[in-house]
């Protein structure tokens, strides 16, 4: 069911759009400024809105962060286990591939990475801790239980995006 906020007016966005357009410019933002420096100032400004509208959207900037972090970590959980699927002969090297399209989205990176740095404050951590986990407990699963196996894939990941986000692409598998 479909409410009056989320129907456009006249070439406006609507309240789903205009949500999405502002997490989209909140991972811009607090991927080059992280969570304590990014402006909400700058996000309402790059969407065109007031940053009372940010608030009432979201609550705090932090929650905003955490919403941007989220975004994040759904496109990339898409892009692996709809790679996975495409190719259960090879889950893992269809899941790489895979990988090697998210390493081009640069702002991505540098958001995980930020959330990796901004997980001194409880609930970061938390959101971090949870992502981490679901993709390690996927990784054994897909791996057969190889918990070994499980942790070079992960880690060469973040060898990978670290190589991506410092230009380094000898560290790129």
């Amino acid at each position: 069911m479909s409410t009056k906020d989320d129907q456009p007016k006249s070439g406006r966005l609507s309240a789903a759009e205009r949500r999405t357009a502002v997490i989209e410019a909140a991972v811009h933002e607090f991927a080059s400024s992280g969570l304590a420096a990014g402006s909400t100032e700058a996000i309402a400004q790059r969407v065109g809105v007031s940053q009372p509208y940010l608030f009432k959207l979201f609550g705090t900037k932090k929650k905003l962060f955490l919403a941007a972090y989220e975004h994040v970590m759904q496109h990339v959980y898409a892009m692996l286990e709809a790679a996975a699927e495409a190719n259960p002969e090879d889950p893992m090297g269809a899941m790489e591939k895979a990988y090697a399209q998210v390493l081009k989205r640069r702002d991505d990176q540098l958001l995980m990475l930020q959330a990796y740095a901004a997980a001194g404050d409880d609930e970061v951590r938390d959101h971090v801790r949870a992502h981490l986990r679901r993709v390690f407990a996927e990784l054994i699963e897909m791996m057969g239980g190889d918990v070994a196996e499980a942790r070079s894939w992960y880690a060469q990941g973040l060898l990978d995006t670290l190589g991506a986000v410092l230009d380094l692409p000898e560290f790129i598998e």
